[in-house]
């Protein structure tokens, strides 16, 4: 019946829990019937607090129950033939992590979002899933899935099964999966696989390798193309639109694989470029300073620490280019930085420092502060140990 009212685009949550033993279940038909849904209508699925965790435990318990059966995948036609992969834990595995990764999109630009990398460290979701998803695609060893032939960004995924008679073969399907699951985590979660694949040990150096071809022919190119695209228009009620309306000094331009931010002083011009690598988000954005005025060594590096810390936490560049509009902004309007993260712009929700202490008279975050009471078990100063 669950199978049926999701094929139908009728299902509705009221606990993300409840999907749990749906999602568990070994029948290929509820997985593939309501990870259709989720692709094709994500506004059909409520987010709760609940979902990151229930999602995380389900992947360790399907990696576990693939170890325990010692299943091949090394290579896609090992996986391909694999009954117990094609309709067990394998698909519940790979249907939970592209389930994350859908729901770290719409994350992006809030605090739940470090909840949700969080989750996936804890449970080391990445390190059990991308082997498989390595497998898939070819790249952990054999033949090699031919990602020129799709275009996942224009697949139908409301009529998308995985099952045999109403699709591709079966490994032509998983490979399609795991080429989708790749490019989801690029764009959503790129911190996280570059964590992953930096990680990797000295054993697996070969499939590093190949996934950074992988992922510089066949994903970055589009996850770059995107995130200049929001820079070049950005949303009316986006952070940067916010940004730029407010200190009207401002320019951020996009080119091809960089941002250019602009500030105008007096006469003269800063100006800050952020670069993104061909094998991004593998590899790090970097910042440049073109040309720096008005500012000393010490607070540009403090804007750059903070640019590099807002990127670990949000995966939007439109937002790390809003951080240093609003803290370039901030100085030359006279903003004290938070004596905390040494930023004046907020990393979590871009406030401004608004909590005084007493004592001393610095300004900090309220989400700094609250970050310094919650791991130092202290309700003191920071700066001048005195009750805040």
């Amino acid at each position: 019946a669950a199978a049926v009212l999701a094929e139908r685009g009728l299902v509705v949550v009221p606990a993300f829990s409840a999907l749990y033993p749906v999602l568990a279940s070994a029948t290929p038909r509820l997985n593939s019937a309501l990870t259709r849904l989720v692709l094709a209508e994500p506004d059909h699925v409520a987010y709760i607090s609940d979902g990151l965790e229930v999602l995380a435990r389900l992947a360790a318990s399907a990696a576990k129950r693939l170890a325990d059966l010692s299943v091949p995948h090394a290579t896609l036609g090992e996986v391909a033939e694999s009954d117990e992969f094609v309709r067990g834990a394998g698909v519940r595995l790979l249907t939970a992590l592209l389930l994350i990764a859908r729901f770290a999109a719409s994350l992006a630009e809030s605090g739940a979002y470090e909840d949700l990398v969080a989750q996936l460290q804890q449970q080391r979701v990445l390190d059990a899933a991308m082997p498989w998803a390595c497998g898939l695609l070819g790249l952990a060893g054999g033949r090699k899935f031919d990602a020129r032939l799709w275009e996942v960004t224009k697949l139908d995924w409301a009529s998308w099964s995985y099952e045999a008679e109403h699709s591709p073969a079966a490994e032509q399907v998983l490979g399609v999966l795991a080429f989708h699951i790749m490019r989801s985590l690029a764009a959503s979660l790129p911190a996280a696989l570059r964590t992953w694949w930096a990680g990797l040990p000295p054993a697996q150096r070969a499939m590093g390798a190949a996934v950074e071809r992988f992922v510089s022919t066949h994903v970055s190119s589009e996850v770059v193309g995107v995130e200049m695209a929001r820079i070049r228009e950005p949303r009316e009620d986006g952070v940067l639109a916010r940004m730029l309306e407010e200190y009207d000094d401002a320019q951020v331009r996009a080119a091809a694989w960089q941002a250019t931010i602009l500030y105008t002083v007096d006469d003269s011009e800063l100006e800050l470029s952020v670069k993104l690598p061909p094998a991004y988000p593998l590899l790090p954005a970097s910042f440049e300073a073109v040309r720096r005025v008005a500012v000393s060594e010490k607070r540009w590096r403090a804007w750059m620490v903070a640019a590099q810390a807002k990127l670990a936490r949000c995966p939007r560049i439109d937002a790390v280019c809003a951080q240093v509009v609003g803290n370039i902004g901030a100085h030359f309007a006279g903003v004290e930085d938070c004596a905390i993260c040494y930023s004046a712009v907020g990393a979590m929700d871009n406030s401004l420092p608004n909590r005084q202490c007493k004592t001393c008279k610095n300004k900090f975050h309220r989400m700094c502060l609250f970050k310094w009471f919650s791991t130092s078990n202290q309700s003191t100063c920071p700066l001048c140990r005195n009750l805040f």
